[in-house]
């Protein structure tokens, strides 16, 4: 008789914790690569200089501004794959000379940081950490959300701890925090906020494919802009199905019960996704409800995110691609938060590393987005970006 394994479920992170394609920064992009490229310990600093057309600067369809961007980028990337722990970091700092408009140059036209980190404390408890930050004046990459308020200097942050416990064979208990900043400097329409959150999701193997779980997430968000702030309590209840050896399915969902000034409200929320191992890379594809800042808007919204993911890395070597497209559609809950609904956003993204020698990779990307609602200014935005990475990688064994 076939015995059930252990459920593998992982510390649970919110929704769009990590960057989408459309919002990664192609100096990191060899971050997405598999593990099995990578030395115990590789330390790898480069320098890349690229070339952007971009057909809308503003983000604004009534003022667009074209121009062509040159960028110079230097990035660290640290890999670390122990027995006990891993670290997988990179930081990019981005210079734009711009070729219409001089007076955009700047040395910090953009900045982000990827982590990620676990630690086996022992074979049962393991702990793990991500951060995200990005900084840059395209809001719709620096929200989590991918809703735009225009150009402006933004930045936000994004901290993810967590810890598992295989309490035994079939159970497990997973838990993490979350602390998610959004600021916004000088003029424009930008709402800073905090998002604190924590949450638990308890797990049993009923069978050798099928992993059930019921759990708890508590939200509050700090709004800056005067509205009221919110609390919202979410019961979730779900499951994880093995459908083949490289394809699961996963679902949970509960109410999610908000609490504003001396209103409450109760909404339906939920994550769905289905991914698939390919003996080139992976593909999935995702859905999620939740409730939180709708990005610079500020406000508590109701938000959903659809979106898929391909990912190349196997196909050829030296090859990694990336392709993800995503629509985000936000409304406000209540009636008494003027300006925050009804947002619907789509994004693109295409991006492409090749290795071209030893210490030179070639890289492109493209990006679309659309944005169309009531209380933000509409904007559609093409970009194409392509350039060459120079970087040693140092190794320690």
């Amino acid at each position: 008789m076939e015995q059930p394994v252990p459920p593998t479920e992982a510390a649970p992170i919110p929704p769009s914790v990590t960057p989408s394609i459309a919002a990664y920064p192609l100096e990191l992009l060899g971050l997405l690569a598999p593990p099995a490229r990578r030395r115990p310990v590789t330390l790898t600093p480069s320098i890349a200089i690229s070339e952007e057309y971009n057909d809308n600067v503003n983000l604004d369809h009534q003022n667009r501004v074209w121009d062509f961007i040159t960028n110079f980028s230097p990035a660290v990337t640290l890999f670390i794959n122990q027995p006990t722990y891993e670290i997988n970091a990179g930081y990019s700092f981005t210079a734009a000379v711009y070729a219409r408009e001089p007076d955009r140059n700047t040395a910090f036209e953009t900045q982000n940081l990827l982590a990620s980190g676990l630690y086996r404390l022992t074979s049962e408890l393991t702990f793990t950490v991500s951060d995200w930050f990005v900084l840059g004046n395209y809001t719709n990459l620096v929200s989590a959300q991918g809703i735009s308020t225009g150009r402006q200097k933004s930045w936000s942050n994004t901290f993810v701890p967590g810890a598992t416990w295989q309490m035994t064979r079939l159970d497990s208990l997973a838990i993490s925090g979350s602390y998610s900043v959004l600021r916004y400097e000088g003029q424009g329409a930008g709402i800073d906020s905090d998002t604190y959150g924590a949450r638990g999701v308890l797990s049993h193997a009923f069978t050798p494919r099928f992993s059930g779980n019921i759990g708890y997430e508590f939200t509050y968000l700090d709004d800056k802009s005067g509205q009221p702030n919110s609390t919202t309590h979410t019961p979730r209840f779900g499951g994880s199905y093995q459908l083949t050896r490289t394809l699961i399915a996963s679902i949970n969902g509960g109410p999610a019960i908000t609490q504003i000034g001396r209103d409450t409200f109760v909404t339906p929320v939920g994550a769905a996704s289905l991914g698939q191992t390919l003996p080139f890379g992976s593909a999935s594809i995702q859905y999620t409800r939740a409730v939180g800042v709708a990005g610079g808007l500020g406000g508590t919204n109701n938000t959903q995110i659809a979106s898929a993911t391909l990912i190349v890395s196997n196909w050829l070597q030296g090859l990694l691609v990336a392709l993800s497209p995503s629509y985000t559609f936000s409304d406000q809950i209540g009636t008494s938060q003027p300006g925050q609904g009804d947002v619907k956003a789509f994004s693109l993204g295409l991006s492409a590393l090749y290795q071209l020698a030893p210490f030179v990779n070639l890289f492109g990307g493209y990006s679309f987005f659309h944005q169309h609602g009531s209380s933000v200014p509409d904007a559609d935005q093409n970009r194409v970006r392509f350039g060459l990475q120079f970087g040693y990688p140092i190794n320690f064994d």
